[in-house]
């Protein structure tokens, strides 16, 4: 009996060994997960808003009992939202939302937790997920659980419009680790509100070798596979303006594009086109009628075929009398 024991022992112990020194499976968790969105609503649903996370690697759905924590301008927490069961997806590159009842309305979602009206002030403020993330805008001014850098949209977020983390540095289509500066301001850009629950499948996919530019666009002259086309046009938003009649003699315009990385060409009247950036503020203009033209181009060449117009008066003043 001892003889078969010491056998059976020494067969095990090499296997025991192997075991041993073999790297641990990766765990399921939570921390490798970035903000993506932020939206505050709008000036006609003000609290139509949402938070939008996003994996940046697997099996980072166990997010039960972790938080989305919301911050005024000055820093003060305003608001808290919690998850409070774990997600069942949990691939690389899946989203997760938290909203309130006004946006799972306005945008057709169902939110993975809910969130409380008015937690987001478009004018300034910061979120952060859990200690592990955070973005501020505006005007704010305070300190969050992690750094933020310089704030995004210094002016506040624009009505209608959502910020949203460039993936660009990398590789355009992919979330990665250092996509995360640190700095809101180089990390996010206004987009189109599109928020994406967990039971959406990522469409996010790793960059090909080849038959793209440096930034991740599809090269000119190559799609998808390598077929032939071009990249994919941008869209153009013009956000603020001055009014339809303005005694602003140097108006400013504010603009964004839904494609990240984006990078703009204005022009005033009869001007050329020229690069510029948002905000801009027009040069000095007479009294009289005026229109203000930007589009979008990216790096790989691709320019909006349908510029954003706007076209305004400016007021002469009216000297009144002294006396």
């Amino acid at each position: 009996m001892r003889s078969r024991l010491a056998a059976l022992c020494l067969a095990v112990a090499p296997a025991a060994v192997a075991l041993a020194l073999s790297p641990a499976p990766a765990l399921a968790t939570f921390h490798l997960m970035k903000i993506r969105e932020v939206y505050p609503g709008s000036s006609a649903s003000p609290e139509a808003e949402y938070v939008e996370l996003e994996m940046y690697a697997a099996g980072q759905n166990l997010v039960a009992g972790h938080s989305l924590d919301f911050f005024d301008a000055a820093g003060a927490q305003v608001a808290s939202a919690s998850f409070g069961a774990n997600v069942p997806n949990a691939a690389n590159q899946s989203t997760l939302v938290a909203a309130t009842p006004a946006a799972e309305s306005q945008f057709g979602i169902a939110a993975d937790t809910g969130m409380p009206g008015g937690s987001l002030d478009p004018g300034g403020g910061a979120v952060c997920w859990d200690t592990l993330d955070c973005v501020s805008w505006g005007s704010f001014h305070g300190s969050a659980l992690s750094p933020t850098g310089s704030p995004a949209d210094p002016l506040g977020i624009p009505d209608g419009m959502a910020l949203r983390r460039t993936i660009a540095p990398g590789c355009s289509t992919l979330l990665e680790a250092g996509d995360d500066t640190d700095s809101s301001a180089a990390d996010f850009a206004d987009v189109f509100p599109a928020p994406r629950p967990n039971s959406v499948a990522p469409s996010e996919h790793a960059c090909a070798s080849q038959g793209t530019t440096e930034s991740g666009y599809p090269a000119p002259g190559q799609g998808k596979g390598g077929e032939a086309g071009r990249a994919r046009p941008p869209q153009t938003r013009l956000g603020r303006h001055p009014g339809r009649v303005t005694r602003d003699r140097t108006p400013t315009f504010r603009f964004s594009s839904n494609l990240p990385g984006a990078r703009f060409l204005c022009k005033l009247d009869r001007r050329r086109f020229s690069p510029c950036r948002s905000p801009f503020t027009a040069p000095r203009l007479s009294p009289g009628r005026h229109v203000f033209r930007v589009k979008a181009r990216v790096p790989a060449g691709a320019t909006d075929r349908s510029p954003a117009v706007w076209r305004f008066n400016v007021a002469r003043r009216v000297r009144r009398p002294a006396g």
